[in-house]
Protein backbone atom coordinates (compact mmCIF):
# COMPACT_ATOMS: atom_id res chain seq x y z
CA UNK A 1 0.00 0.00 0.00
CA UNK A 2 1.08 3.40 -0.97
CA UNK A 3 2.01 6.00 1.63
CA UNK A 4 -0.15 9.07 1.45
CA UNK A 5 2.98 11.35 1.43
CA UNK A 6 4.24 9.59 -1.55
CA UNK A 7 5.70 11.92 -3.77
CA UNK A 8 7.14 10.76 -7.02
CA UNK A 9 10.94 11.44 -7.51
CA UNK A 10 10.48 12.67 -11.41
CA UNK A 11 8.16 14.89 -13.26
CA UNK A 12 7.24 15.45 -16.66
CA UNK A 13 10.41 17.60 -18.45
CA UNK A 14 7.51 20.31 -19.78
CA UNK A 15 5.91 20.63 -16.17
CA UNK A 16 6.03 24.84 -15.60
CA UNK A 17 6.92 26.06 -12.63
CA UNK A 18 6.28 30.48 -12.07
CA UNK A 19 8.96 32.70 -10.29
CA UNK A 20 7.28 34.11 -7.11
CA UNK A 21 7.98 37.16 -8.48
CA UNK A 22 6.82 36.86 -11.18
CA UNK A 23 3.95 34.87 -10.07
CA UNK A 24 2.95 37.81 -7.28
CA UNK A 25 3.23 40.44 -10.47
CA UNK A 26 0.67 39.13 -12.78
CA UNK A 27 -1.30 38.35 -9.69
CA UNK A 28 -1.34 41.98 -8.55
CA UNK A 29 -2.83 42.61 -11.98
CA UNK A 30 -5.35 40.29 -12.17
CA UNK A 31 -3.97 37.42 -13.82
CA UNK A 32 -3.36 34.50 -11.38
CA UNK A 33 -1.61 31.43 -13.48
CA UNK A 34 -4.27 29.26 -15.12
CA UNK A 35 -6.61 32.16 -15.27
CA UNK A 36 -9.66 31.04 -17.14
CA UNK A 37 -12.08 33.90 -18.75
CA UNK A 38 -14.78 31.54 -19.27
CA UNK A 39 -16.42 28.09 -18.36
CA UNK A 40 -16.93 27.96 -22.66
CA UNK A 41 -14.81 29.03 -24.97
CA UNK A 42 -17.56 29.53 -27.78
CA UNK A 43 -19.74 31.10 -25.07
CA UNK A 44 -17.21 33.53 -24.46
CA UNK A 45 -17.09 34.70 -28.17
CA UNK A 46 -20.65 34.87 -28.60
CA UNK A 47 -21.05 37.01 -25.80
CA UNK A 48 -17.93 39.45 -26.66
CA UNK A 49 -17.39 39.62 -30.47
CA UNK A 50 -15.63 42.34 -30.23
CA UNK A 51 -12.87 40.70 -28.08
CA UNK A 52 -10.12 38.79 -29.75
CA UNK A 53 -9.65 36.22 -26.64
CA UNK A 54 -6.20 33.88 -26.62
CA UNK A 55 -7.57 30.19 -24.28
CA UNK A 56 -4.70 28.79 -22.58
CA UNK A 57 -1.75 31.35 -23.75
CA UNK A 58 1.54 31.03 -22.68
CA UNK A 59 3.35 34.87 -22.27
CA UNK A 60 7.30 34.60 -22.30
CA UNK A 61 10.35 37.09 -22.03
CA UNK A 62 13.69 36.79 -23.70
CA UNK A 63 15.36 36.90 -19.96
CA UNK A 64 13.33 34.19 -18.53
CA UNK A 65 11.49 32.46 -21.24
CA UNK A 66 7.98 31.07 -20.22
CA UNK A 67 6.48 33.12 -17.12
CA UNK A 68 2.52 33.13 -17.57
CA UNK A 69 0.04 30.62 -18.45
CA UNK A 70 -3.90 31.45 -18.66
CA UNK A 71 -6.85 33.02 -20.88
CA UNK A 72 -6.76 36.91 -22.29
CA UNK A 73 -8.50 38.69 -24.30
CA UNK A 74 -8.33 41.88 -26.31
CA UNK A 75 -8.51 44.53 -26.28
CA UNK A 76 -9.97 43.95 -22.88
CA UNK A 77 -6.66 43.09 -21.14
CA UNK A 78 -4.35 44.99 -23.12
CA UNK A 79 -4.09 47.78 -20.63
CA UNK A 80 -2.92 45.78 -17.50
CA UNK A 81 -0.34 43.43 -20.08
CA UNK A 82 1.10 46.96 -21.04
CA UNK A 83 1.75 47.79 -17.59
CA UNK A 84 2.98 44.59 -16.68
CA UNK A 85 5.26 44.73 -19.76
CA UNK A 86 6.12 48.59 -19.11
CA UNK A 87 7.15 47.18 -14.96
CA UNK A 88 9.18 44.55 -16.16
CA UNK A 89 10.85 46.60 -18.64
CA UNK A 90 11.16 44.24 -21.83
CA UNK A 91 8.88 42.86 -24.34
CA UNK A 92 6.16 40.30 -23.79
CA UNK A 93 5.47 37.52 -26.30
CA UNK A 94 2.09 36.25 -26.29
CA UNK A 95 1.70 33.03 -28.02
CA UNK A 96 -1.01 30.50 -28.57
CA UNK A 97 -1.53 27.45 -26.32
CA UNK A 98 0.30 24.59 -28.39
CA UNK A 99 3.08 27.04 -29.14
CA UNK A 100 4.77 26.72 -25.51
CA UNK A 101 3.37 23.96 -24.09
CA UNK A 102 4.36 20.10 -23.80
CA UNK A 103 7.99 20.36 -24.09
CA UNK A 104 8.47 23.29 -26.76
CA UNK A 105 8.53 25.91 -23.83
CA UNK A 106 11.99 24.89 -23.77
CA UNK A 107 12.55 25.50 -27.28
CA UNK A 108 15.29 28.76 -27.76
CA UNK A 109 13.55 31.82 -27.08
CA UNK A 110 14.05 33.48 -30.41
CA UNK A 111 12.21 30.09 -32.10
CA UNK A 112 9.25 31.04 -29.30
CA UNK A 113 9.26 34.67 -29.83
CA UNK A 114 8.70 33.96 -33.85
CA UNK A 115 5.55 32.20 -32.85
CA UNK A 116 3.83 35.49 -30.78
CA UNK A 117 0.44 36.33 -31.46
CA UNK A 118 0.66 39.94 -29.88
CA UNK A 119 4.09 41.29 -28.84
CA UNK A 120 3.86 44.04 -25.99
CA UNK A 121 7.12 46.70 -26.18
CA UNK A 122 8.02 48.71 -22.71
CA UNK A 123 6.72 52.24 -23.01
CA UNK A 124 8.24 55.37 -21.21
CA UNK A 125 5.64 56.86 -18.78
CA UNK A 126 6.55 60.38 -19.74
Amino acid sequence: MKSKNFTPEWQYPSEFRSDGDIYKLFVDHGFPMGRMISGSKSGYREMYPEERPIFNANIIIESRGKIWYGDVSFPADTEEMQELCNQLGEPLYVLREMDARFESENDPVEVLKKKAVVIFKPQNKE
